[in-house]
C-alpha cells in the first residue's frame, strides 16, 4: 500500500511541473511588439488601398520576422492586429492599389496604382508614427501592345 505522504509528494511535484510547463507557453513570444501607424501618399493624395511591409534589414545587422499591414484611404495601423515591428533598420515595401473593384477575384481592392515602391526606415524600439510619400515619378511603364506573329 502506498503511503499518503508519498502520494502527496508526487502530487506536489506533478503540480509544480505542470505549472512550469504552462508558464513557458507553447513557444517563443512574437518579437513584433512595437505598434506602428501612419499614412501613405502618392501625388499628394492618400493611396486608396494596398499594403505596407516592414522587413528587418539584414544588410544593416537587423533580423527577425517581417510584418505586413493592409491600408485603406492612405492610413495603416498595426494596433488593430496586435502585431508591430521589431525596431531597427528596415526595408519598407509599399504596394498601392486603385481601391476600385477590378472584377478580378484575385484583386478585389483594384489594380496597381504604381509599381511596388521600396524605401528604408530606421524604426524606434517602441510605438511610432511613420508617414511615407511615394515619389510622383514612380509610375507603371506604359503598356505597348505586342503584335502577334503566329506560330
Amino acid at each position: 500500500m502506498v503511503s499518503f505522504q508519498r502520494v502527496a509528494i508526487l502530487f506536489l511535484f506533478a503540480t509544480v511541473g505542470c505549472l512550469l510547463v504552462c508558464s513557458q507557453g507553447c513557444g517563443k513570444k512574437d518579437p513584433r511588439k512595437n505598434a506602428i501607424w501612419g499614412t501613405v501618399t502618392y501625388r499628394g493624395q492618400p493611396v486608396p488601398a494596398g499594403s505596407i511591409t516592414f522587413i528587418p534589414d539584414a544588410s544593416q545587422g537587423n533580423s527577425g520576422p517581417a510584418v505586413t499591414i493592409p491600408f485603406e484611404n492612405g492610413r495603416y495601423d498595426s494596433r488593430s492586429s496586435g502585431l508591430g515591428h521589431i525596431g531597427g533598420p528596415h526595408k519598407v515595401r509599399i504596394t498601392g492599389l486603385t481601391g476600385k473593384d477590378s472584377g478580378d477575384e484575385f484583386f478585389p481592392q483594384g489594380t496597381l496604382l504604381f509599381p511596388d515602391y521600396e524605401t528604408s526606415a530606421n524604426l524606434p524600439d517602441g510605438p511610432s508614427e511613420q508617414n511615407f510619400v511615394v515619389p510622383d515619378n514612380w509610375v507603371l511603364p506604359p503598356s505597348t501592345p505586342q503584335r502577334y506573329e503566329g506560330p
